[in-house]
């Protein structure tokens, strides 16, 4: 897990400046004017320098809109002209990096009162970005915690605190906050901060569980190798039995191999006898001159194998599998069908393929560990063969700690994709 976790680690980004405007919106729009304005007991000076200072601060102009306050302000009569008027203050301070100005404008407005419910939500926002902004992240937390207290919290100021616990190493708290986000439908951030903290916990049956949950959701190949990787960690596996099928589901997920990863997958492709699946991995090598060119040190030696791969399938199409077929039926145990049932389902042929693996399992007399990874590439068969049912139904009977029941959840989970 050393790996994927300095991945996640790397992945979650710091929450600074943009935490201004993922809390609020900075209020820069135009301030409504006090019902008082309309009445004779507003002064006309006070009318003419609200009305400039207000289409000032639409208009952004911010100096003037605040300088337009400042000789609105001696003629306001009343807490809802002088509200008026310092929420144009702070809507001009605010709307600029003036971080500490804009909360001692918040400060000012708030002495005066009169503010509408939706104003001082706006600003309790924004002082938790203001805040952060200052580097008080202190301040910033505990502000952001009374906001949510107060108004529920968004996604983003979930997360936020969450980061701040993972940060301080409150394993625990930034778990519970990086779940509370992700119900309120955060991303993938907040995925990341909540594998971060329960891997620091060593939980990794939960660990895995939201990794298990997040892989068909996020579509991301981070979460995918993670999920799929992590069969090869089974006590029993062993990398000539189950490595060309993790292979498959990282495929079937959307993960991009490296050339060193395809060379290795057609190669145990191969050596397991299915030739066709391996000639279809290593075509478009070929034809890119990735593999077999002049930059490929080993060329000789993967031109002879992708000789003999297409040797090989072309003969497994005209005869040799047929007769594997017929001879499996003489056979003891299921292997054999389930070697020739491979070889048609790398060749895409579905529903041959279904019916010689079910002639296996029928049969029998596998060892366990082998049964269930035939009952994984059934239930690939059955799943590429638009029989989702079926292949779900055949993935949850798979139990064997050699990679297959683990393959099954990684199957089971890119099935929801």
């Amino acid at each position: 897990m050393q790996t994927f976790g300095k991945a996640l680690r790397n992945s979650v980004p710091a929450l600074g400046l943009g935490l201004v405007s993922a809390f609020a919106m900075a209020s820069v729009t135009a301030v409504t004017a006090p019902a008082a304005i309309a009445q004779t007991t507003a002064k006309k000076e006070f009318v003419e320098n609200f009305n400039a200072a207000n289409a000032a601060l639409a208009a952004k102009r911010y100096a003037e809109a605040v300088q337009k306050a400042d000789a609105a302000s001696p003629h306001a009569v009343g807490t809802q002209q002088k509200s008026a008027i310092e929420q144009i203050k702070v809507g001009a301070t605010c709307a600029q990096t003036k971080h500490q100005d804009c909360i001692t404008a918040i400060e000012k407005a708030r002495s005066v009162g009169g503010l509408p419910a939706a104003v001082t939500q706006n600003y309790d926002k924004m002082l938790a970005g203001k805040y952060e902004a200052l580097g008080q992240s202190a301040k910033a937390l505990t502000q952001t915690k009374s906001n949510i207290d107060k108004y529920g919290g968004s996604a983003a100021e979930l997360q936020y605190i969450a980061r701040k616990e993972l940060d301080a190493k409150n394993f625990v708290e930034a778990a519970k906050w990086a779940q509370k986000s992700i119900d309120a439908k955060g991303g993938a951030t907040a995925y990341n901060i909540l594998l971060n903290a329960l891997s620091a916990q060593n939980k990794m049956d939960e660990y895995f569980k939201v990794v298990e949950k997040v892989a068909p959701v996020l579509k991301q190949e981070t979460y995918w190798h993670m999920l799929i990787d992590r069969t090869k960690k089974e006590p029993k596996y062993k990398s000539n039995d189950a490595q060309l099928d993790v292979y498959r589901a990282l495929v079937a997920a959307g993960v991009k191999l490296t050339v060193d990863e395809q060379k290795e997958m057609a190669d145990l492709a191969l050596n397991r006898g299915n030739a066709i699946e391996a000639e279809k991995i290593w075509a478009p090598l070929f034809k890119a001159g990735t593999l077999g060119g002049a930059s490929d040190k080993d060329a000789d030696r993967n031109k002879r194998l992708y000789a003999r791969a297409q040797a090989d399938a072309k003969a497994d199409v005209a005869t040799d599998l047929a007769k594997t077929e017929a001879e499996a039926a003489t056979k003891a145990t299921g292997d054999q069908y389930s070697n020739a049932a491979e070889s048609h389902l790398g060749a895409g042929n579905f529903a041959k393929a279904i019916e010689l693996y079910e002639k296996a399992l029928a049969k029998g007399n596998m060892d366990p560990g082998a049964t269930d990874l035939v009952k994984i590439r059934l239930g690939i068969a059955q799943f590429k063969g638009g029989k989702k049912p079926d292949a779900t139904k055949t993935w949850q009977s798979v139990k064997a700690d050699n990679g297959a029941a683990w393959l099954a959840k990684s199957w089971l989970a890119i099935a929801k994709m």
